[in-house]
């Protein structure tokens, strides 16, 4: 019976947000060791596509349990929380051999002192199983694909889809590559090439017009056998070197799948496509209330908890304050652990003037205001959807207030800010409302897309600001769009480009 070990290390990190991530925040998600790996874990995410390796594989297998740790985005991880994952890999393998390792990653995970913490983790595994072992990581779309982590890794197989909705297939993908790998060895080739930029997200979906094109290509290459295709736009709020985006492609024999000089071309053409700022908070709540019907979604992508900012901006919200709404009000929500902890003290029913906000963001200021606290609770429940699968969130403890015709949803703990589960939970229907705020650059339209009147984008200083070149980059390799304006991509002698045999 062949032994695979498994594991799960997964942060979307922005450097910009000056809060780190402590572990506790990785408890939230759900924290596990050894066998939990799969049995408390194995339905969800890319780890529910591993656990196909048996059926891919037509035998049993053996899981050697690694560590599954995730927390969605956030500020730079603890060096704390990697060495502790690190050491318990190191514990786990050095003491049993394995025929192969699975392993999800994001590919923009940065700690104060690793700026390519997936890269590092990677090296430690190949270092310890050596080179006949296959090792095979999952990445998210947003991967920021570093050369440490192609030397470490046998495969990269990344998402297709943004909104990303193909944790479990992208993770059945490197099953049925283990399985080849377990049956014939390895031998194969990978190539990969860097591109001088990065983008903000609106308006790159892939099953939109300006990527669909790109992604059908990649998925037609794979029906047609290559091991692994990828596109992977890098996590813009990301300030480390080699960040850009890159290209991917592993295959058996000699002619590469898909043609790296037309692909370049395509996204190097697609940088321009959002370059414009966004309407700020006053223009977009004027907009709102013109809009026809309800609700009106609006991306609060500067402050967005799902691209790592910490969810506190004031920004938005203080516009809402500054206009009567209709009967529908507006609906908005902040991360701000000791305003819930106010609420709860007085409980519902109370009227407060409460402080809340603009405490970690570095571009707001906190707001002060009358509120009535509505009610008191928790945030915690089960997503599927955009950036999870069978994923367990848990944003404390919470409280509704509201000012005029304005409602706020405090949370202790960021969360998902793409989906209206987090509202629902809290007691509040979405629908209900002209103007409902979404922590989101992108993906929120999948999850609203059932609900939602119309879609709209605030641009607003922030620690996930659409307008990437106004941030205070210091370690990303230059010339870099939008930093820089390189004639193309050959333009920067940094931007690399690897063609590996495995």
């Amino acid at each position: 019976m062949k032994r695979i070990a498994i594991g799960q290390l997964q942060q979307e990190t922005n450097t910009f947000n000056p809060r780190p991530t402590p572990r506790r925040d990785f408890e939230d998600y759900g924290w596990a060791e050894g066998d939990e790996v799969v049995t408390r874990y194995g339905d969800t995410d890319e780890l529910a596509g591993f656990t196909s390796l048996p059926e891919l594989f037509g035998e049993s297998i053996e899981w050697v349990g690694l560590t599954r740790v995730k927390e969605l985005a956030g500020g730079p991880i603890a060096d704390a929380v990697v060495d502790e994952v690190v050491a318990g890999l190191r514990a786990t393998l050095q003491s049993q051999a394995v025929d192969g390792v699975l392993y999800s990653l994001h590919g923009a995970l940065a700690s104060p002192t690793r700026p390519d913490v997936d890269g590092y983790l990677l090296s430690v595994l190949r270092e310890i199983v050596g080179p006949a072992v296959p090792i095979i990581a999952t990445l998210d779309l947003h991967a920021n694909i570093t050369r440490a982590m192609l030397a470490a890794a046998d495969l990269l197989v990344g998402y297709h889809t943004f909104p990303h909705v193909d944790h479990e297939s992208c993770g059945r993908r490197a099953a049925k590559a283990m399985a080849g790998f377990l049956r014939h060895g390895k031998g194969h080739r990978v190539s990969a090439v860097k591109l001088p930029m990065v983008v903000n997200a609106k308006g790159f979906a892939t099953n939109g017009p300006l990527m669909a094109g790109i992604y059908q290509q990649l998925a037609a290459a794979e029906a047609n056998g290559a091991l692994a295709t990828g596109v992977f736009m890098a996590q813009p709020w990301l300030d480390v070197p080699e960040l850009g985006w890159t290209l991917y492609q592993a295959w058996c024999g000699d002619q590469p799948p898909l043609d790296f000089t037309a692909l370049s071309e395509q996204c190097w053409e697609a940088r321009l496509h959002n370059a414009r700022s966004l309407p700020g908070p006053d223009e977009i709540a004027d907009e709102a209330l013109r809009l026809p019907g309800h609700p009106v979604v609006v991306s609060e992508g500067h402050d967005a908890t799902n691209s790592g900012a910490p969810g506190d901006s004031t920004r938005l919200i203080a516009a809402l304050l500054r206009r009567d709404w209709p009967e529908a009000g507006a609906l908005s929500y902040c991360i701000d652990p000791a305003a819930v902890k106010r609420c709860h003290e007085t409980g519902a029913g109370a009227e407060i003037k409460l402080r809340f906000g603009g405490e970690a963001d570095p571009f707001s200021e906190p707001l002060e205001c009358v509120v009535k606290v509505e009610s008191v609770g928790e945030i915690v429940f089960v997503h599927n959807g955009h950036a999870g699968h069978n994923l367990r969130v848990n944003m404390g403890r919470s409280a509704v207030v509201r000012c005029g015709s304005v409602t706020i949803l405090l949370a202790e703990r960021k969360g998902l800010g793409s989906t209206p589960r987090l509202y629902e939970t809290a007691g509040l229907d979405p629908r209900c409302y002209k103007f409902v705020s979404a922590k989101s650059p992108e993906g929120f339209r999948h999850d609203y897309a059932a609900i939602g009147a119309h879609f709209l984008y605030c641009g607003a200083p922030g620690c996930a600001w659409e307008q990437i070149g106004q941030l205070p980059f210091e370690h990303a390799n230059r010339p870099l769009f939008p930093l820089d304006d390189p004639a193309s991509t050959l333009a920067a002698s940094w931007a690399w480009q690897q063609n590996l045999t495995k």
